[in-house]
């Protein structure tokens, strides 16, 4: 008896209640950088590297249009969300060219990443953007989405429609090697590609180097909407100009020594860009995104679920091996009831409660 009364006394303590969100609220407000977005700034180490952390901003994205919390508490969750998605843009995490955020920025600013390209952050980047986008209808934050996803779909989409895990930060075991440029190369970009200017303009690519003190990454250092009426423009006809000078970079972009993939695929970090898919695919109206969730779904199901129902983590040289954990459930469970949302096929809803 004693022992199912302490039980209970600690159930109850860790009880997750109304109280329990507010704090969490609170110490994001604690832990907000006020004037680069993000969390874990700290006056005293104000250079110590700043990650995306997508589950504060899923979290915060919530709370903006929570009707049980004040006005005051969604209008304070709502800065901090915008505020942090627009500086995740506004630097180097995000590949301008190439789409996708890189894993974190080294510095407050967001301005230069550590290179490397994960499919766990982009797949919840994607469902945070898109739920941005719905909110804000900021026509800035779809293109985000449609680049995390572009790129997802174009580098790191396995036979048979799974995802490999990442790309490396490291080409020929140099840091960023495959992004980063030197100023003999935007020399020749200058001469080679028409209205170039406005590229180097716009990503600062011209300024004193900001990788490694020889090296430029592209960083428009603000968003490109503010950059935008700056220029007496709209977004849209600022990233239509940039267009094609973009694809020319990218094209460029292909003669450097291009990073590893890690072709591993795993369970949870599909079941999250399952869902990344799932949600850009229904909150952007783009089907195509909605249909590589499922067949992503497929893949999963079929090549890492065992007959007895359990799932196992990773698939690699056409073997799928290691009892999944509790993510793994956790995450492709969370993937399978976002496409439902996206395509009302009680199949997945089923399937999601079989897990």
């Amino acid at each position: 008896a004693n022992q199912q009364a302490a039980a209970d006394r600690a159930q109850e303590k860790n009880e997750l209640n109304a109280a329990s969100v507010d704090r969490v609220a609170g110490t994001l407000a604690d832990q907000f950088d006020p004037q680069y977005g993000g969390f874990g700034y700290a006056a005293a180490d104000p250079n110590r590297p700043k990650f995306p952390e997508p589950s504060n901003l899923v979290f915060l994205s919530d709370r903006m249009n929570r009707d049980s919390v004040s006005q005051a508490e969604r209008d304070r969750a709502k800065k901090m969300l915008l505020e942090s998605l627009d500086g995740m843009i506004s630097g180097a995490m995000l590949d301008h060219l190439g789409g996708g955020f890189h894993r974190y920025s080294v510095d407050r600013r967001w301005q230069i990443p550590h290179f490397e390209k994960m499919l766990y952050d982009n797949g919840q980047l994607a469902s945070v953007y898109s739920a941005a986008y719905r909110d804000t209808q900021r026509d800035e934050y779809r293109f985000v989405v449609e680049g995390i996803c572009d790129f997802v779909l174009r580098e790191l989409k396995a036979p048979g429609g799974g995802f490999y895990s990442a790309l490396d930060a490291d080409s020929d075991g140099e840091e960023g090697k495959f992004y980063r440029w030197t100023d003999d190369e935007l020399a020749t970009l200058s001469k080679n590609i028409s209205g170039f200017a406005l590229a180097s303009e716009v990503f600062r690519l011209s300024s004193e180097p900001n990788f490694e003190g020889e090296y430029h990454v592209p960083d428009p250092g603000t968003t490109l909407t503010v950059l935008a009426e700056k220029r007496n423009q709209s977004f849209g006809e600022l990233n239509a100009e940039l267009a094609p000078l973009r694809a020319a970079m990218f094209v460029a972009r292909r003669q450097h020594a291009r990073p590893i993939t890690d072709v591993k695929i795993l369970t949870a970090w599909n079941g999250l860009m399952i869902g990344g898919l799932a949600d850009a695919g229904r909150l952007l109206d783009r089907p195509d995104y909605t249909e590589a969730a499922a067949a992503a779904a497929e893949f999963v199901l079929s090549q890492l679920r065992q007959k007895d129902g359990r799932l196992l983590r990773s698939f690699a040289a056409g073997q799928a091996k290691l009892n999944a954990y509790v993510d793994d459930y956790a995450f492709l469970t969370s993937g399978l009831i976002a496409l439902h949302r996206a395509t009302q096929q009680t199949r997945w809803l089923d399937l999601a409660l079989s897990l």
